[in-house]
């Protein structure tokens, strides 16, 4: 009977010292599209389906929060300021949508944001705006889009506190897209 040589011991010991030490595989990342974001049930006083939510946020039950004032803008005859939603039994919300009518920062303010978080311009079809990621520590905490009119009257913004194994910036500019033509569509003159 042969003895393995001290190479094809060494070879061994590789493999199985690689094998050990190898980390656990990650979880697979939902890659689900958000779906028809006027599907039934509704949240966020009638904008959103609640499926789309509970994609992004990754979680069951949401808790929705909105506030506006009567205004005939939207559909369903309500002024946005802004909805949160909240996973049961979370200390804090998930995702927020929130609309700053009128925007009362500067364009310089949004450059400077945008520059520190390392922000990426939005496509030319969703029109002025940024997404980023923002880390905390070596991990990602949140992720947002700000978009705007043209003017910087109006400013929506959706922040995601990551959660979900999803790609929550990609999420945000979706429903951004979604949003973009109910919220900052150009008021008609009475």
């Amino acid at each position: 009977m042969r003895h393995a040589g001290p190479t094809l011991t060494a070879v061994l010991l590789l493999v199985v010292s690689t094998a050990c030490s190898s980390a656990p595989p990650a979880s697979p990342r939902d890659t689900r599209s958000l779906g028809d974001m006027t599907a039934e049930p509704l949240a966020c006083d009638g904008l959103i389906s609640a499926r789309a939510l509970r994609i992004v946020v990754g979680a069951l039950p949401i808790l929705t929060t909105t506030t506006g004032l009567p205004d005939k803008r939207l559909t369903k005859g309500r002024r946005y300021t802004s909805c949160a939603v909240k996973v049961a039994d979370a200390r804090e919300w998930a995702l927020d949508v929130s609309l700053d009518d009128p925007f009362r920062g500067t364009p310089r303010e949004l450059a400077d944001t945008m520059a520190f978080d390392k922000g990426r311009p939005l496509r030319k079809e969703l029109g002025p705006g940024y997404s980023a990621t923002v880390p905390e520590g070596k991990e990602p905490a949140f992720a947002y889009v700000y978009g705007w009119t043209p003017g910087h009257e109006r400013l929506l913004s959706i922040r995601i506190v990551l959660g979900a194994a999803r790609d929550s910036e990609a999420d945000a500019v979706e429903l951004f897209r979604y949003l973009k033509p109910i919220m900052l569509t150009p008021r008609k003159s009475r």
